[in-house]
């Protein structure tokens, strides 16, 4: 079975050549596929994709606990930006935030908030738990603005875990 991600990848393409083409820019509110509901229990030998995922769903049970809309759909854009920006940290070793307002001008958004985490031993409960207690991450992953998300956890070459969630309003 394909995973949504690795279709996103050629839905992009599509949009990408749609663009090109001249289809009209509706076509880029179709560049989206579904969170999850639930996630199975993911340990170290998990896929990139199913922490993400599991990520996702951690954040929208944080949200749903604080009486908040659940985020519903990943974006495409948005969710290759943040798995370029986490290989660049993995790359790098520069845990720093993005100028959102890349994220909005690239991604034809309204609003946009970012968190990060970097460390060892991180499970998607762990990266949740750690962003609730810094009141600037507490502040995005609990926005009423936040429709949208893209998500990316990747290993650096000291074996660390990055985590990007970036949530966004589109248009």
């Amino acid at each position: 079975m394909h995973h949504p991600r690795r279709l996103s990848r050629l839905a992009a393409t599509a949009l990408a050549a749609a663009v090109l083409t001249g289809v009209p820019a509706a076509a880029a509110e179709a560049a989206t596929w579904s969170v999850p509901r639930s996630a199975s229990v993911v340990d170290a030998s998990a896929s990139s994709e199913q922490l993400e995922d599991a990520l996702m769903v951690r954040i929208n049970q944080a949200r749903a606990a604080h009486g908040l809309r659940k985020i519903r759909n990943f974006d495409v854009c948005t969710d290759q930006l943040a798995e370029r920006w986490g290989a660049r940290i993995a790359r790098t070793g520069v845990l720093e935030h993005r100028d959102q307002r890349q994220v909005i001008r690239k991604c034809d958004n309204s609003w946009a908030g970012e968190t990060l985490v970097r460390g060892t031993g991180l499970s998607p409960e762990t990266m949740v738990e750690l962003w609730l207690d810094s009141p600037g991450h507490r502040e995005i992953l609990l926005s009423r603005r936040a429709k949208r998300a893209g998500v990316a956890i990747t290993r650096d070459a000291q074996g660390r875990t990055i985590g990007v969630v970036n949530l966004v309003r589109h248009g």
